[in-house]
Parts: structure tokens; C-alpha cells; sequence
């Protein structure tokens, strides 16, 4: 991949956070309808676009904070963009910032007695690692029919799915998590106008917090007031 401007790279970053939000909605809707395995590989599908999102963030956070337009390759992107196990393995290591984001810091992994930091981090790494070459292979089965070792068919209606829906609110929670952080980043850190990503939240919601959602709306706040609120508060 060649080196993008800013405006480039912000482009590419909303169209894949834009998609993976659209692939969790679509997830929800096809496990809503008794589709579990194909909306759990929609769900590692979704993290995995949410892994380039991410490396495209680190790139270029800063330059959309400030403005300028020096371009720059990222690196990540260029070498790992159909690397599926390393996209989806980016975005297990951002969701384990996901309790202390939300303050509940007593749930936050510490490294175990006597574990150095070093052990700890390695050891976090490989079970980012084991669940992403897990997840890959979860996805394929809720696509595929294959034919196993012992003559056994495994189709995707009948694949081993364990807790979707955990795992497709937590993919929502992460992708929300990594807007949010934009939205803070633009009110607080930015001296670039605001450029609203409350579509993809706001599409997050039903899957991510539905509870939170549905008093919301019960309380009458209609929906199409979101970017207007949302405007609001990043002035």
C-alpha cells in the first residue's frame, strides 16, 4: 500500500468502522433469526475490520488532531491487511482495554503472583493469539460445509458457535469503544473540526447496550436527534 494523506487515511478509517458496525447489525439480525453460526462470523468479520481501523488510528490520530498533511504509509496495513488472525488478534488486545474503559478497573488481568511483566505481557499475547486463530476457524465453519478427519459433515447450522451473543456484544462494545475514543479525541484533543461518527454509534447500540437503548427511546427522545446532540456536546 502506498503512503495516504490524513484525509485519506480518515476516509478509509470511517469506511471500515462504518463496516464493521453494519456487520454487527448484521450479525444481530441473523442470530435474532436463528442463523447463530453465520452471525458469529460476522462477528470475527467485524473485528477484523476493526483491526485495520485500528492501525490506521495509531498512524494517524495525531495528524487529525492537529491538521497537518504529511503523508505516511502504514506499515501495518501494507504487510498485514490479509492477515486474518493478526487483524482479529489487534482487536482482542483493544477489547481487553474494555472493563477499565468503562471504570471497572477490578477486572482489569494483572499478572499473576510471582509472574514477571514481561511473563505477564507474553502471556497475554499468546492468549490474544490463541483466540484469534480460534475465531478464524470459527468463522469458516459458520460459512462452510467441510468434511472432518473422521468422515463427520459439519455444516453451519450445526457448528460449535458456544456464546454468540456474548461475543457479539462484546464486538459491538469494542467498535463502539474505538469511536467513542474518537469522538474525545476530537472534542477534547482537536483543533480540526468535528467530524461526526454518531451514525455507526448510534447503529452500535441495539447490540452493544440494548437495555440502555430501549429507556432511552421509552423516555421519547427520537432518534434523529442524535447528531444534533452529538454536535452539541463536541462544541
Amino acid at each position: 500500500m502506498t503512503a495516504m494523506s490524513p484525509q485519506r487515511a480518515r476516509e478509509l478509517w470511517k469506511a471500515l468502522v462504518d463496516n464493521a458496525s453494519r456487520l454487527v447489525d448484521d450479525a444481530r439480525l441473523l442470530l435474532a433469526n436463528g442463523s447463530p453460526g453465520r452471525a458469529r462470523s460476522l462477528t470475527v468479520l467485524a473485528q477484523e475490520e476493526l483491526g485495520k481501523a485500528l492501525w490506521i488510528y495509531d498512524a494517524f490520530s495525531l495528524s487529525w488532531s492537529r491538521g497537518d498533511d504529511a503523508e505516511r504509509t502504514v506499515d501495518m496495513l501494507r504487510s498485514h491487511s490479509r492477515d486474518h488472525v493478526r487483524k482479529y488478534m489487534e482487536a482482542v488486545v483493544f477489547g481487553g482495554q474494555l472493563d477499565e474503559f468503562w471504570g471497572g478497573y477490578g477486572r482489569v488481568p494483572q499478572p499473576a503472583a510471582g509472574e514477571t511483566l514481561g511473563d505477564f505481557i507474553e502471556r497475554r499475547r499468546a492468549k490474544a493469539e490463541a483466540a484469534a486463530k480460534a475465531a478464524n476457524l470459527a468463522k469458516q465453519s459458520g460459512f462452510y460445509v467441510d468434511i472432518s478427519a473422521d468422515g463427520a459433515t459439519h455444516t453451519p447450522d450445526r457448528c460449535d458457535v458456544g456464546d454468540v451473543a456474548g461475543d457479539l456484544t462484546h464486538a459491538a462494545q469494542v467498535v463502539e469503544m474505538l469511536l467513542i475514543s474518537d469522538h474525545t479525541r476530537m472534542k477534547h484533543d482537536a483543533a480540526t473540526p468535528y467530524d461526526s461518527t454518531l451514525e455507526q454509534q448510534f447503529r452500535l447500540l441495539p447490540t452493544s447496550h440494548p437495555e440502555e437503548l430501549a429507556a432511552w427511546l421509552d423516555a421519547g427522545q427520537p432518534a434523529e436527534d442524535t447528531d444534533n446532540e452529538a454536535q452539541q456536546d463536541a462544541e
